[in-house]
């Protein structure tokens, strides 16, 4: 029993972050606040999408209270910035391990997928391909290299120290 409650509540301590994985932190952290306005501005109009890209009126018709939606949207954006955070964060090292890669990995996934409908969204016909579609295309598959940094960082980082066990429990 005490190896379990050991090994579940046990702090990760991940190694410090080297320059170029703050640099891929917070990228996805300020790309997760810009959602978060983003988001905000929809709820505020009482819109479901983005802003320049409303859902279409069918869609438009699903929702009975948009603005609670994307009020939820933008609470998700919030807490996506929060776990990225808190994998370079001193108060993130006090998580345990597995808590954290579970909410790392959901919210990577989560991203991933924003990124792929927003790369897909942009029109890049080059007849008529102007800032808003590469900024689209940029901003989605720069959020999705970094996403997949802080990730891959921090499962490496957080790696229990072979040493480490043997010494808890000898």
């Amino acid at each position: 029993m005490d190896l379990i409650r050991h090994t579940l509540f046990r702090p990760a301590r991940p190694a410090p972050a080297g320059r170029g994985v703050r640099v891929a932190v917070w990228l996805t952290v300020a790309g997760s606040l810009v959602y978060t306005g983003q988001k905000m501005y929809m709820a505020a109009h009482g819109e479901i999408g983005m802003p320049g890209h409303p859902a279409p009126a069918d869609v438009q018709a699903q929702f009975e209270h948009p603005r609670l939606a994307q009020a939820g949207n933008a609470a998700l954006g919030l807490v996506a910035a929060l776990v990225a955070w808190s994998t370079i964060a001193r108060w993130g090292a006090r998580i345990p391990r597995w808590a954290l890669l579970c909410a790392l990995t959901l919210t990577a996934v989560l991203q991933v997928l924003g990124a792929l409908i927003t790369v897909q969204r942009a029109d890049l016909d080059p007849a008529h391909l102007g800032w808003g579609s590469a900024y689209e295309a940029v901003a989605g598959g720069v959020g999705l290299a970094a996403w997949i940094v802080v990730l891959v960082s921090y499962v490496l980082r957080s790696r229990p120290r072979a040493g480490a066990a043997a010494k808890a429990h000898p």
